[in-house]
């Protein structure tokens, strides 16, 4: 108990001072969720819901009417209903009405660049936008901390438009998203994930688009509201998860985040999966019909940060490390919107067991025209005659645009990657471990842990004072 309300203290007080340090910027305020907070989980659970289908009919008379049930609570901490109460009374835990949420969605396509807003409700119209129920629409989400005007959903929508005749719909929801009491963007995404649904129903009705049309993508928070859409609307033909959020997902059941069930197609890309202890902000679960880590998915090259104080070390946590599982955290949207803007970029993708051993024999495996190999990204899915990625995937990038490494990198991966994959699937025998499976070991455990329980950050300044 006691030190639950540590972790919770910290959190409120890092994330909140947070806008005013010098080491994260805002757009490195995406995801920014305090690593203790990595052992919280949803316990949200979804009343019947009914929906009501839209007549056919003018697009003017349709009515905002099909909405999915949204729980009245979310125990994000894990505490458990009677403590749940009792926090409520200090702490508002319950999601945001549609008001305050205010979810917006926002048109692009190949004829109309610029964006335009397209309201819900009564409001609803389509004749200020270009969208053609026959072409295939792409929905992009964001995650906490982020909105749907920020450089890389910009950035993916133009790359979509470049790369194939397409609607894109970019939904904000920062207005439930961006605030430092991560419990509630969790809650509010159940809110937003009802909104969204009674949104694509009421398009759908009015147009006459398919669901087998649409293809999400969503990083972190947003990969599980895309999941909670796509299932309340029959399943859409594809769904992108962008390091999908570990924190209050890590325990929770597959009905309550991204899986493999959820739509024809699930690709997921990791990039930030690692020990929850070590701050990783993505899941390090395979969840989809095919899954790729990049470098191993634990973090990536090029994210680091060697700007901390002397203070840092009293706390439960380094600036540096959170920097640089921020960076890894967003380098998933950005390997994506490569693999849709260069054709000479090939994320080669080779099937691999989740382990360190299994890397050196991946990327020394020859890709044979039979399917062994697949490629990560947009091509996933099967294009352009390649075979759809089913299982687990290592995928080597680099720390640069395009991210893309020559065929001599290919066959020799930079020294640094080795040596954390060998001491990252390694666990240290000091440790004493029996519940991480080597496969999620991390890199950082190697080198730093020294004893068998870490002291608390609070008496580590006391060790300090003798």
């Amino acid at each position: 108990m006691f030190l639950r309300a540590e972790i919770f203290l910290y959190f409120v007080l890092l994330v909140r001072n947070s806008y005013q340090r010098s080491w994260v910027t805002t757009e490195e305020l995406e995801n920014h969720i305090s690593p203790e907070d990595l052992q919280e989980f949803l316990k949200i659970k979804t009343p019947a819901t009914t929906t009501t289908e839209a007549p056919d009919a003018d697009y003017d008379s349709i009515e905002f009417s099909v909405r999915v049930g949204v729980p009245n609570e979310v125990d994000c901490f894990g505490f458990g209903p009677t403590m749940t109460q009792i926090i409520e009374k200090f702490f508002n835990m319950k999601p945001d009405s549609s008001e305050i949420v205010n979810t917006q969605f926002y048109f692009s396509s190949r004829n109309q660049r610029q964006r335009v807003q397209v309201f819900a409700g009564d409001q609803f119209g389509l004749e200020w936008v270009d969208y053609k129920p026959e072409r295939k629409t792409i929905m992009i989400v964001h995650g906490y901390m982020s909105y749907s005007n920020a450089s890389w959903v910009n950035d993916m929508t133009r790359a979509f438009l470049e790369w194939g005749d397409v609607n894109v719909i970019a939904v904000d929801w920062s207005g439930g998203g961006n605030t430092w009491k991560y419990w509630r963007a969790v809650a509010n995404t159940r809110r937003v994930g009802s909104d969204i649904t009674a949104f694509l129903n009421q398009l759908m009705a009015a147009t006459g688009a398919k669901v087998k049309d649409f293809h999400f993508v969503g990083h972190s928070l947003g990969a599980h509201i895309s999941s909670y859409v796509s299932f309340h609307i029959g399943r859409v033909a594809r769904i992108t998860g962008l390091d999908p959020a570990q924190p209050c997902y890590g325990l929770a059941n597959s009905t309550e985040r991204l899986d493999a069930t959820d739509a024809d197609f699930v690709d997921i890309i990791h990039t930030n999966g690692r020990l929850m202890t070590r701050i990783g902000l993505g899941l390090p679960d395979p969840l989809g019909d095919a899954d790729f880590y990049p470098n191993g998915g634990m973090k990536q090259p090029g994210c680091f940060n060697n700007s901390d104080s002397k203070w840092a070390r009293f706390l439960p946590i380094s600036p540096s490390k959170l920097q640089q599982a921020i960076c890894s955290h967003g380098r998933a949207y950005l390997l994506f919107t490569e693999s849709l803007v260069n054709n000479n970029c090939t994320f080669r993708a080779y099937p691999w067991n989740l382990t360190y051993q299994g890397v050196n024999a991946s990327i020394r495996a020859t890709c044979d025209k039979r399917g062994s190999c697949s490629e990560m990204g947009i091509r996933a899915v099967g294009l352009n005659g390649l075979p759809r990625a089913h299982g687990t995937y290592f995928t080597l990038t680099t720390e640069k645009e395009p991210y893309c490494p020559t065929e001599s990198e290919q066959r020799k991966p930079w020294p640094k990657l080795l040596w954390d994959l060998r001491n990252g699937f390694t666990l240290n025998k000091i440790l004493n471990v029996t519940t991480v499976t080597q496969a999620y070991a991390d890199p950082m455990e190697y080198n730093e842990v020294t004893t068998t329980t870490q002291k608390s950050w609070w008496n580590r300044i006391l060790d300090t004072f003798g």
